[in-house]
């Protein structure tokens, strides 16, 4: 029984590499204080610095945008000095953001030191995707990347459940507690980084191959806005559904909580194993197929919740909604990763990434109007976001095809010897 569970432990959660186990056990810190702040930033911001919600939503909408514009020159750094250092140096920035954050005392004050945190937030992800891949062979990339995912979810969750404690003191200090440690988990995952000498992997390739043309990078941004399509499933899980639920279906409000755990702890269980096809780019482009049709069946089931009037009904469909929901944020993590990485050239390979994330970065701004105003008030918004997912899922495939024939182009047919 304990071998297979130590079994089960290791194909789930367990890098097969010496670095890539570096690098989960310094993402679990990083994601415990990502859990804790979170889940009671919004208590922190209204309670303990008193701004409205209001003020909270421009706040972060303009550090979305700040993070927005960033991303790109600071990939295109992290290619100039090594993904390593420059990785390490924005948890550094992001820790002196909290602490800054735990200072705070008013709007115009918080809007500033919101949008310093939104310039490393959203350029963290490539330039931790470049790190990685420069830490592990090829071949146990994609496997990496989605056991340190996994492991980061456990570390969120118990984050969340320590913000729990904070909430129910709910004092000023206790908040501001819950902020400083999150500025400290930051410095303590670039210390284990450091320590592993992550800072010195050369994170770029050669630039020897062929320029790519306007057609390429074309091609690339369109993955890239696709790629946004897919990652709504992030603002559905945390604003979409808990609305719906709350003012158009029958499941009790109280089942909100035990979605999201069932969300989480499929994350952490399924990640390593839904990732295994997207090793190669025709197995990645097949998971982004995935994600968008069960992206696609989630928004049908969720338009399906307001005409199921029994409660015990209204909660097991809510629950297949959540499954769907999950399975369409495994499939898509696992499918950007290898499109994003096979498609960038070596040689500018963060600023590539950074720019694939930008289509994430648009999601976030953009996101709670479109679920707010589009998907949960038109009477068929739930149908129109599965179709939209849907078609973006599909055109993955052709999309990805093209885009392997320029990344592996056919070798030119041998010339017949020439006679004089």
């Amino acid at each position: 029984m304990i071998g297979r569970l130590r079994a089960f432990v290791a194909a789930t959660l367990v890098p097969r590499t010496p670095l890539g186990r570096w690098l989960a056990a310094a993402g679990i810190v990083d994601a415990f204080g990502t859990g804790l702040f979170v889940t009671g930033s919004a208590l922190y911001f209204t309670r303990s610095i008193g701004l409205t919600a209001g003020q909270v939503g421009i706040g972060l909408t303009l550090a979305a945008l700040a993070g927005f514009v960033a991303a790109v020159p600071i990939g295109a750094l992290a290619d100039r000095l090594r993904a390593g250092r420059v990785y390490l140096a924005l948890q550094v920035w992001r820790s002196a953001g909290y602490v800054a954050y735990a200072l705070a005392g008013n709007f115009p004050v918080f809007v500033a030191v919101a949008c310093l945190i939104g310039l490393a937030d959203t350029a963290v992800p490539p330039v931790w995707q470049a790190m990685t891949a420069a830490a592990v062979p090829a071949e146990d990339r994609v496997d990496t990347l989605a056991k340190a995912r996994a492991v980061r979810n456990i570390g969120f969750g118990l984050g969340a459940l320590s913000a729990a404690v904070v909430i129910q003191i709910g004092t000023r200090p206790a908040f501001m507690a819950l902020v400083l440690v999150n500025a400290v988990t930051f410095l303590g995952e670039a210390a284990l980084l450091r320590r592993a000498g992550f800072g010195r992997l050369v994170t770029t390739g050669t630039g020897g191959g062929p320029r790519r043309g306007l057609g390429a990078d074309a091609r690339y941004v369109t993955f890239a806005l696709l790629n946004g399509v897919l990652t709504y499933h992030m603002p559905l899980l945390s604003l979409g559904l808990p609305l719906w639920i709350v003012t158009a279906t029958a499941v009790p409000p109280a089942m909100i909580g035990v979605l999201v755990a069932v969300n989480t702890a499929l994350a952490v269980l399924l990640q390593a194993r839904l990732a295994r096809d997207a090793v190669t780019l025709p197995g990645a482009a097949g998971d982004m197929v995935k994600a968008g049709l069960s992206l696609g069946a989630f928004g049908v089931a969720a338009y399906l919740l307001a005409y199921v009037g029994v409660a015990w009904l209204a909660v097991a469909l809510a629950l297949v909604a959540v499954v769907l929901l999950t399975g369409g944020e495994l499939w898509q993590s696992a499918g950007a990763w290898t499109i994003s990485y096979e498609l960038a050239p070596p040689e500018r390979r963060a600023r590539y990434l950074a720019t694939y994330q930008l289509g994430s970065a648009l999601q976030g701004i953009l996101a709670p109007l479109v679920i707010t105003q589009v998907v949960l008030r038109l009477s068929g918004g739930w149908l129109l976001f599965a179709g939209v997912a849907a078609v973006a899922g599909l055109l993955h495939r052709p999309l990805a095809a093209r885009g392997a024939a320029l990344v592996h182009p056919p070798e030119p047919a041998a010339q017949p010897p020439q006679t004089i």
